[in-house]
């Protein structure tokens, strides 16, 4: 799959108009818009965190047409609910820009039933179906990745990507050494899946964090909410900005450098 560079919480179209306008016509990767749904609104219910969940009838028109986009609804199931509606439900508040769906981890439930996800993609048709295996996923397996991998691997064919993510959306630092041991065992038993990595990511600390996974783990994407987010729990668009080109510049100098290492001389093809 096409690797992405993702930021969660859009609320407007003018903060995704915003983002958009600091990439390239030819960006080297996607940018993700991430647009939450929470369980309240699908109920039609108020939001129960409205600076991050926009009403369902807006989120339609935060997804814009721009080829340099990827739109995700991202939904976390509430447990006994029948999924394949909710996802469905889901793509349709997405609106006809809307590539698919993020599915969040259920509380208490850390992985989903694949027939509800083959019946779900079945029914819509979505592009993108991101698997978020979060911090009650890896305790199912002690945190083993051999079994972690053993599971994902059960969603081949279903899903697009697998989110390796124990921050959930909080912030919490992203552990570089731990991560690229969750994706090198999803890599060997998994390779079709396309991989994520997400957690506590901004602008000042991306290169810290992220560096470690470089260049062996150069084509995965990466997703940020939490540190995002201004004191009021807003999307901080001046943040997103920075972040979004720190990725960039971080990305495009490892490329340089693996090709010129490539290369043997220091000249590019």
């Amino acid at each position: 799959m096409t690797p992405y560079i993702g930021i969660t919480g859009f609320t407007t179209p003018a903060e995704v108009a915003a983002v958009l306008a600091s990439l390239p016509d030819a960006p080297e990767r996607l940018l993700m818009c991430g647009v939450l749904l929470s369980n309240a609104l699908l109920s039609g219910e108020s939001s129960d965190a409205p600076n991050r969940c926009p009403p369902t009838e807006a989120i339609a028109g935060i997804f814009s047409d721009d080829p340099r986009c990827v739109n995700l609804v991202h939904y976390r199931p509430q447990p006994g609910a029948n999924l394949a509606d909710a996802l469905a439900r889901a793509s349709a508040i997405g609106g006809p820009n809307c590539h698919g769906v993020q599915i969040n981890a259920t509380r208490g439930v850390p992985w989903l039933d694949p027939a509800a996800l083959v019946e779900y993609r079945e029914r819509s048709q979505p592009q993108r179906i991101v698997l978020q295996a979060g911090r009650e996923a890896m305790a199912s397996v002690d945190g083993d990745p051999a079994r972690l991998a053993e599971r994902c691997a059960e969603y081949v064919g279903i899903v697009t990507d697998v989110l390796v993510d124990a921050s959930e959306g909080l912030g919490l630092p992203l552990d570089a050494a731990r991560s690229a041991e969750y994706l090198d065992g999803i890599a060997d038993v998994a390779a079709e899946l396309g991989l994520v990595v997400a957690g506590g990511l901004h602008a000042d600390n991306i290169e810290k964090l992220l560096t470690p996974l470089l260049p062996r783990w150069a084509g995965v994407s990466i997703d940020a909410e939490g540190r995002l987010r201004d004191a009021d729990d807003v999307l901080d668009v001046g943040a997103a900005v920075a972040y979004l080109g720190a990725a960039r510049r971080l990305l495009q100098r490892d490329n340089q450098r693996n090709r010129e290492s490539t290369s043997g001389d220091g000249s590019e093809f």
